[in-house]
């Protein structure tokens, strides 16, 4: 008989594409992971991966298998909530997939806050691409999915999260940063840190500024760097100005490294979505953290720090 933590074990591998990788996100030792993995093989009488050196591929059986391992490992934890739902017990093990950068910094406090109420809840948080988050709600890898733009798909379904404002940042010795606020026109002057090409961040940036009359090609732009991190990073050290999550902005500003300007008449504003999967079940533990983010708690919270 096939176990459930047989198919915990292949999912890992296959997602991973590396047993070591597999086995630090299941704290297991790596030869642990290969014995699991033989084993399933064995009964099965298949070969479920393709092995080349430290990289791993699936087979044509494993393919087959992928699926049908999601669905029974998902059943199985179904199971085990819907019975801890019987008692009363809130449980469960929640995915969350992140493709904004606000978004990393309001689940911590959100995700802390629920589990206060509901202890036996536990959380992963992955960071990815809004593509991404995308294609593994819909192949039921994650169970929710924070995005800064609607899925293109009409299986997932979005919810209003919370309004993220974008903001201008330069360096704290940068010379407006005493002035408070610039003229659009301004603009031009500056060196510019952009996100990379594909960001949503980007594009929004850019359509903005076109729409006052800065169309990108007026724009002075020295970096193109892949996180918000990066950029304000490079913004601190003085390699230009850029605009950025105001929540993501939070520390720096607080620490006085960087400075928020005001550009007269512009404002850049974007909402943050939760999704879902329509064509999955929810679980009682995914159903509680949706309510406790439309709660007045949880929309207190959200305010506390987007402010």
């Amino acid at each position: 008989m096939i176990e459930v933590h047989e198919l915990r074990v292949f999912l890992a591998a296959a997602e991973e594409e590396n047993f070591s990788a597999a086995a630090r996100k299941l704290h297991l030792s790596q030869p642990a992971i290969s014995f699991q993995i033989q084993n399933l093989e064995q009964r099965l009488n298949v070969q479920l991966f393709q092995r080349n050196g430290k990289r791993i591929a699936l087979t044509e059986a494993g393919h087959d298998l992928l699926p049908l391992a999601r669905e029974l490992v998902n059943l199985s934890a179904r199971i085990e909530e819907t019975m801890c739902a019987q008692q009363g017990i809130v449980k469960g093990h929640v995915v969350i997939g992140c493709s904004t950068s606000p978004g990393k910094y309001i689940l911590p406090h959100l995700i802390g806050a629920f589990r206060k109420k509901y202890p036996d809840t536990q959380f992963s948080v992955e960071v990815m691409s809004r593509q991404e988050v995308e294609e593994r709600l819909l192949t039921k890898q994650i169970h929710i999915g924070v995005l800064s733009l609607p899925a293109k798909s009409k299986d997932v379904e979005c919810f209003p999260f919370f309004t993220d404002e974008l903001i201008l940042i330069v360096a704290a010795n940068h010379p407006w940063a005493t002035r408070g606020a610039i003229a659009p026109e301004e603009l031009r002057e500056a060196d510019w840190v952009l996100r990379e090409s594909g960001a949503a961040t980007r594009h929004l940036v850019l359509a903005t500024l076109a729409e006052h009359g800065l169309p990108s090609g007026d724009l002075r732009v020295t970096m193109e760097l892949g996180s918000v991190e990066a950029a304000e990073a490079a913004v601190e050290a003085g390699h230009g100005v850029s605009f950025v999550s105001r929540v993501a902005a939070r520390r720096g500003l607080e620490l006085g490294r960087i400075k928020a300007i005001t550009v007269e008449g512009l404002r850049i504003q974007r909402h943050i979505l939760l999704a879902r999967n329509k064509l999955r079940t929810c679980t009682c533990a995914q159903l509680k953290f949706r309510e406790f983010v439309e709660s007045p708690e949880g929309q207190q919270l959200i305010a506390s720090v987007v402010a």
